[in-house]
């Protein structure tokens, strides 16, 4: 199944009070340089990371910013795309549109939606979800959970796309995947996939954890 990721990296890290993109990580790589790589790791076939305007894309890994170019299109040698959402602030939807009418462009057979500021979400994670939606052909999407119910990384089937585009504001995938119309597959993943940078403690507990980790190995 032809998948195609959709990273939403145009918040506007209001709860955090700074950019929480370009936060330093312990080993020095931006934060959602961590999720980006990720994405890029997975067996997703594509990559579309939305970003605002302004953004000057610094947080990206080093290697893939040596290899992009073309400012008007971002393209580059890897599966990565950068599209710029030029209605970002007016809700999540909007972003998420942004990325999905790129994949339709490219024909994707559907696409799964990622959070830039969720750092600790592995390849592996990625690739579980991919292959429950796979797996499971009556679903129309399948979507990561823990106790509080499903959450991104979350892939839909291309006969969403339209429910996807039809959102507004700050409405996200949560709103269909709350609406019993359509069939969903859970995947069960370990709690800190979910973690997000979105408060000063909330970012402590995943620098916290990362060097835990480290210390372990």
């Amino acid at each position: 199944m032809r998948l195609t990721g959709i990273l939403l990296a145009a918040g506007k890290s209001t709860r955090l009070g700074r950019d929480k993109l370009a936060v330093a990580m312990p080993d020095g790589r931006a934060l959602a340089a961590w999720s980006l790589q990720a994405a890029l790791d997975s067996e997703l076939e594509q990559v579309i990371c939305v970003v605002k305007p302004e953004d000057s894309l610094e947080w990206l890994p080093e290697n893939v910013l040596q290899s992009t170019v073309n400012s008007s299109n971002y393209r580059n040698e890897t599966k990565l795309h950068i599209a710029v959402s030029t209605e970002y602030s007016s809700g999540m939807a909007a972003s998420l549109q942004c990325g999905l009418k790129e994949a339709k462009e490219y024909g994707a057979e559907g696409v799964m939606i990622l959070l830039a500021d969720q750092p600790l979400i592995r390849a592996q994670d990625i690739n579980q979800v991919s292959a429950a939606l796979a797996l499971n052909k009556q679903s129309d999407y399948a979507a990561a959970v823990d106790g509080e119910g499903r959450k991104p990384p979350v892939a839909f089937r291309s006969q969403m796309f339209d429910h996807l585009l039809a959102l507004v504001g700050d409405e996200g995938a949560r709103k269909i995947m709350r609406n019993d119309a359509f069939s969903g597959t859970q995947v069960n993943l370990p709690d800190f996939c979910f973690w997000d940078a979105d408060t000063e403690a909330e970012l402590k507990r995943i620098m916290e954890y990362v060097n835990e980790i480290a210390q372990m190995k």
